[in-house]
């Protein structure tokens, strides 16, 4: 699926910025489609968890359950 390349993407892209959080969004993609890819892209990782508040969608690192 093409959204998982851009997915793999972001979430490299927020390690790289080593930030804590950052608000996801892709112009012309839907946010459960967004968020279906961001679910694929970070299975297995540990350190950075999904959120979504309404249609937001956020990830954040270092963030315990």
């Amino acid at each position: 699926m093409r959204s998982d390349g851009r997915s793999r993407d972001i979430v490299a892209d927020l390690i790289a910025q080593d930030a804590e959080i950052m608000q996801v969004s892709i112009e012309g993609m839907k946010p459960a489609t967004l968020r279906a890819g961001l679910w694929r892209a970070l299975k297995g990782d540990e350190d950075v968890k999904m959120a979504q508040r309404g249609e937001e969608t956020f990830l954040m690192r270092g963030v315990k359950e």
